[in-house]
């Protein structure tokens, strides 16, 4: 597929093909294979991985001799007045690419969701921290780990040393060799795109499966208008607008550039590409000097690190967060993303992402919806970032180089231009989103329609209690032997516990207890039969034999002395559940400890939770309110409460059903809470065999499986087959494997 290896005689046709050409036709070629033969594509990704390694190999050596020679070869009157320049050009595009940002967000339709539990809401916050990132005591560590930042401002360092100095040119001069072969090495590994991307695209398209578009479908259609209306028209007018070059040079020398960090899903790997690109674009214009030389080869390696375009696009999933829990950004709220999202860039999204979502009352849970999307967005924001850094390339140079137009009349013909270029595209996405996006909420379905992953057979006396079962057995028999007598383990349980116990919409009673206690069951010969109990009556019910165990009892001393606890089944933590509005004002222990005049809602009674509320509220002027079930908070029964503490395993739950609720955790080191099956005090036999079971299935993984399917909720996925033309059209599926 190389075009250079083709003999011209033999086919003229494919000899004209350009190296973009042969991309497009290397991405459309795997596409293809990628959608005709489905999951098996996975084979290529060792061909793409490569790819991919072999244009990094290059990209930190030459970002290093790039540098140093860059800035060596400097005055150092000419470095201060690059600083500044360079500085300026940042900023205007920050600017540029946030006003995108808050039109494209305008175009959100409104809907309501929420989702299931998700270990982000109890981790720690992840500290955003410049000397980690700039500074280091070793740079050899940095260039092995590939830490650019740093790596950067230890080569600019050098490069700035050199300047003034006696003889540098000698090591100018040898640094200039080696870096003229990194480039020629690229230049080589850039002929292998076509034969790169077709791997990428084969694999990409292969893979991905359907469900992971439907709920993103606006983040992915807002991002890639924006990323396109940035990269291929206000991008460009801003260099036509301030230089001689027109609008066909400065696509038309990006072209292969975009489209391998495009494809690549890295435009890291594209810096010595424009590098060479400009510098012949200027070489044929008749404006490359020594100026304009050295802002080209500083500038692109410099202000990469620094947030620009394509990375500030990702800034996108902000107000899409906020839209998607129904509380649309204010003017205020996005002239706070961008005071404090734009320095927070300086660091990779995933940990700036995390950090901005406090700020404006996000849940963590949303999070996990950005990493796959990055397989999507993160092609086009490679693709803005590689022609943001060819603006600084080329608007860089001009100004360092003398060739700068700012003429009045050019710079608004171009504002007018813009301005109407992001109107009609921000009109078209609005009108693409009214006639196509579902805003009717699902989540509460989801979570309705789960139903047990395999076939349990198990006996449910109805969703009400009545009289104790009719108890035939020897007086002072022992509970083990009652079981299995009667042939069944009678489970208490609570109807609405989701996820952990509750009925589904074919009136089937579900839940992760519902399915361990079947699995005790099964352990014991015997089968479940399932009682509603009420939590109140549960040390009686058990005390009577009305059951023999309640799954989801908490290990808190306002049951120590009324019920035997099994070993922990499971851990969960103690939360908050809260309005999305409010969400900020519970999410540290600090400012629960300083605020005053708050009511919660907690379970039962006081002593319940009392560990958790001392810890997290301290001494501050709380009125806690015992409830039985936390049911009449989500119905909007006890509208004085402020909050409801309880797991956040069950708040997250409550709110798919509740979307207008989430649940928070405070932060620093939330409140652990284990989870136990109780028992009566004289059931002595069972209670050894229940803790045997539950060690058995936590180290068999049966309660890892099932917190996966209920509290995860990864049972609530709609699990389908990978479609492809070879399986789904011709119907022959040999070696494909069924996800």
């Amino acid at each position: 597929m190389n075009p250079n290896t083709i003999t011209k005689s033999r086919i003229p046709f494919l000899s004209r093909i350009s190296l973009s050409g042969w991309i497009i036709l290397g991405l459309g070629a795997g596409v293809f294979t990628g959608l005709f033969f489905g999951e098996s594509v996975d084979a290529l990704q060792p061909i793409a991985d490569i790819y991919i390694r072999l244009m990094q190999m290059t990209v930190l050596p030459y970002l290093m001799m790039a540098l140093i020679v860059g800035f060596g070869q400097l005055q150092a009157q000419h470095a201060k007045r690059l600083a500044l320049r360079g500085g300026a050009l940042v900023l205007l595009t920050c600017l540029i690419a946030f006003a995108v940002i808050v039109v494209m967000s305008l175009t959100f339709p409104k809907i309501q969701s929420a989702s299931f539990f998700s270990h982000s809401l109890v981790e720690p916050n992840q500290p955003f921290s410049i000397p980690d990132l700039y500074f280091t005591s070793n740079p050899f560590y940095s260039l092995s780990n590939n830490i650019v930042p740093a790596v950067v401002l230890f080569s600019t360092m050098i490069g700035i040393g050199l300047i003034g100095l006696e003889n540098r040119e000698r090591v100018l001069n040898s640094l200039r060799v080696l870096n003229a072969s990194i480039v020629a090495i690229t230049r080589f590994i850039i002929r292998l795109t076509p034969i790169g991307v077709f791997a990428i695209g084969a694999v990409t398209a292969g893979t991905m499966t359907p469900q992971t578009l439907q709920r993103l479908e606006v983040y992915f259609v807002a991002f890639a208008a924006a990323a396109l209306l940035l990269g291929f028209w206000i991008l460009p007018l801003l260099v036509t607008s301030m230089t001689p070059f027109r609008y066909g040079d400065v696509v038309g020398i990006a072209r292969d550039a975009l489209l391998t960090a495009f494809v690549t899903n890295n435009a890291f790997i594209v810096l010595p590409v424009l590098a060479e690109r400009s510098k012949a674009l200027m070489q044929k214009r008749g404006l490359l000097n020594q100026e304009s030389d050295s802002a080209t080869e500083v500038l692109l390696p410099i202000l990469f690190n620094f947030p620009n375009a394509g990375r500030l696009l990702t800034l996108l999933f902000i107000p899409f967060a906020s839209w998607l829990i129904g509380e649309a950004l204010s003017a205020n709220n996005y002239l706070i993303l961008f005071a404090v999202g734009i320095p927070s860039y300086f660091a990779k999204a995933q940990v700036a992402l995390p950090f901005l979502m406090d700020q404006f009352r996000i849940p963590h849970d949303l999070f996990q919806l950005y990493v796959p999307t990055t397989i999507i967005t993160g092609k086009f924001d490679s693709m803005v970032t590689a022609m943001n850094l060819l603006v600084f390339a080329l608007l860089g140079a001009a100004s360092a180089g003398g060739f700068l137009e700012l003429q009045r009349k050019r710079l608004l013909r171009a504002c007018f231009w813009i301005v109407a270029g992001t109107a009609l595209t921000a009109f078209g996405v609005q009108l693409l989103f009214n006639v196509s996006i579902d805003k009717t909420y699902h989540m509460d379905e989801a979570l309705r329609r789960m139903r047990e992953p395999r076939n349990i057979s198990y006996i449910s006396t109805g969703r009400h209690s009545g009289s104790a079962p009719n108890e035939n057995g020897v007086e002072n028999e022992s509970t083990l032997s009652r079981i299995r007598q009667r042939g069944t383990l009678r489970v208490g349980y609570d109807a609405n516990n989701p996820p952990f116990s509750f009925f589904n919409l074919d009136d089937e009673l579900v839940g992760y207890d519902i399915e361990l206690a079947s699995d005790l069951a099964d352990a014991l010969g015997v089968k479940a039969e399932f009682i509603p109990v009420s939590w109140t009556e549960v040390p009686a019910r058990l005390s009577d034999n009305f059951i023999d165990v309640m799954p989801s009892v908490w290990y808190r001393p306002y049951w120590f002395s009324s019920v035997r606890l099994s070993e922990p089944y499971m851990t969960g933590t103690v939360g908050l559940v809260v309005r999305d509005d409010r969400r900020l004002e519970f999410a540290s222990i600090e400012s629960l400890r300083s605020s005053s005049g708050l009511k919660i809602g907690v379970p039962l009674d006081s002593s319940q939770l009392k560990y958790s509320m001392k810890y997290y509220f301290g001494n501050a002027d709380v009125k806690f309110m015992p409830t039985e079930s936390a049911s009449l908070f989500f119905e909007g029964k006890l509208t004085a409460l402020d909050g409801f503490l309880m797991p956040a395993e069950n708040g997250a739950a409550a709110s798919l059903l509740h979307p207008e609720f989430t649940v928070v955790v405070p932060q620093p080191d939330p409140v652990k809470i284990p989870f136990a099956f109780g028992m009566a005090f004289h059931s002595e036999d069972l209670a050894r065999i229940v803790n045997e079971w539950v060690l058995f299935a936590t180290t068999e993984g049966t309660t890892r499986r099932a917190y996966d399917y209920w509290i995860l909720g990864q049972g609530a996925k709609v699990e389908s087959e990978r479609w492809s033309i070879l399986r789904n059209v011709l119907g022959w599926s040999p070696g494909t494997s069924n996800r």
